[in-house]
C-alpha cells in the first residue's frame, strides 16, 4: 500500500500500490477506465486520475465542482497538474509504455481474481491461481485460441479461448464433493469438442472481465517460463526448457507447447497424447525439467571424459 498524508488537513489515506491489494470493486472499476483507454475512449491520462480517484475515495461533489468553478485558469492549471502527478506516481502501474512507446494496460498477477464469473445466469468457474490446476490440455487449447485472438482479433476467438478456462459446473458436484475420492474440480471437465458450446456461455461475458482473463494469462504464460516458483514447498525454475526465459516476450506461440506434447507422449510417461493431455500441467513442465536437468548432467559428464 501507498500512503497519502496531507497534515495540514489531518488527511491519512493508504492507497493500493497494485492489483493484488484492491479490492474486487476497486478492481473491476480500474480495469474499467483502462479498458476505455485502450479503446481510445478517454485518454490514459483521464483513466489514471480517475483510478487514483476511486482508490483514494476522494468524492466529487457539487461543492467541489463549484469551487473549481470560481478559481483563477491558474489556479485550475496548478490544481490539475498536482492531481495529474498524483495519479501518475501512486497509479502508474496501471499502464506501462510498450515497444512502441504507446501506453498499454499492465495487469500482472498470477492471482485469479475471477474464479467465478457470470454469463447471463449461468456461473462459470475458471483456473486456480498461478493456473496451478490446469491440464496440459486445457493450458495447450488456451494457448492456440489466444493466438488465434491476437492474430485475427475476431469476438469468436476469445469466447473459445475463455471457454478453455472457465466452464459450468460439473454434474452433481454436492455429491462428487462430499466422496473420499473426490479430485478437488468444480468446473466440468475440458472436452475440446465442447468448445463451441460452451464458447455460447463465454460470449456473454463482459469485455472488462474477457480482457482482464486474457491478460492474466498472457502474463502467466510469459511467467511460468521465466520466474522462480513454489511448488511443493521446492523451488523450480523451467526457464531452460524454453531457452533461457528469451523469446517472444510476453506472447508465447502454441506451437512449441504442440512440439513438447508429442515429445512427451513419445516417452510415455503418461501414456499416449490423449491421456497426457489430461495431465496437470506441473506434472508434465516438472518431468520434462527432470528430463533436462538428466541430459545436461549426462553430457557434463562426456565432457569430463
Amino acid at each position: 500500500m501507498n500512503t497519502l498524508e496531507l497534515p495540514e488537513k489531518s488527511i491519512h489515506i493508504e492507497i493500493p500500490s497494485h492489483w493484488d491489494e484492491m479490492d474486487q470493486a476497486q478492481r473491476l472499476y480500474c480495469l474499467k477506465q483502462a479498458v476505455l483507454a485502450s479503446a481510445g475512449v478517454i485518454r490514459p491520462e483521464e483513466a489514471l486520475v480517475r483510478c487514483f480517484y476511486r482508490l483514494a475515495d476522494i468524492q466529487r461533489d457539487y461543492q467541489s465542482i463549484a469551487m473549481e468553478r470560481v478559481m483563477s485558469e491558474e489556479q485550475r492549471m496548478e490544481k490539475q497538474s498536482r492531481t495529474w502527478l498524483l495519479a501518475e506516481t501512486l497509479c502508474g502501474f496501471i499502464f506501462r509504455k510498450n515497444e512502441t512507446s504507446e501506453l498499454e494496460i499492465c495487469y500482472e498477477t498470477v492471482y485469479n481474481h475471477f474464479p467465478i464469473i457470470r454469463a447471463g445466469k449461468v456461473k462459470l468457474y475458471g483456473p486456480d491461481h498461478l493456473l496451478a490446476d490446469l491440464t496440459f490440455g486445457e493450458f495447450r487449447a488456451a494457448l492456440e485460441e489466444m493466438n488465434e485472438y491476437f492474430d485475427t482479433r475476431e469476438s469468436e476467438c476469445m469466447s473459445r479461448f475463455l471457454a478453455c478456462l472457465y466452464r459450468p459446473e460439473r454434474i452433481n458436484f454436492a455429491q462428487l464433493s462430499q466422496r473420499e475420492d473426490f479430485d478437488g474440480f468444480r468446473r466440468e471437465p475440458f472436452n475440446r469438442s465442447r468448445l463451441p458450446i460452451n464458447a455460447q456461455h463465454t460470449a456473454q461475458v463482459g469485455q472488462v472481465v474477457q480482457t482482464a482473463v486474457l491478460l492474466w494469462f498472457t502474463y502467466l504464460v510469459g511467467y511460468i517460463q521465466k520466474e522462480t516458483l513454489l511448488l511443493g514447498g521446492v523451488e523450480v525454475n523451467f526457464s531452460s526448457l524454453f531457452g533461457g526465459g528469451s523469446g517472444e516476450g510476453r506472447r508465447s506461440r502454441g506451437n512449441g507447447w504442440v512440439s513438447v506434447l508429442h515429445n512427451v507422449a513419445k516417452e510415455g510417461p503418461f501414456g499416449d497424447v490423449e491421456k497426457t493431455d489430461r495431465m496437470g500441467l506441473f506434472d508434465v513442465l516438472l518431468y520434462m525439467k527432470d528430463c533436462d536437468d538428466q541430459n545436461r548432467e549426462m553430457k557434463r559428464k562426456l565432457k569430463k571424459k
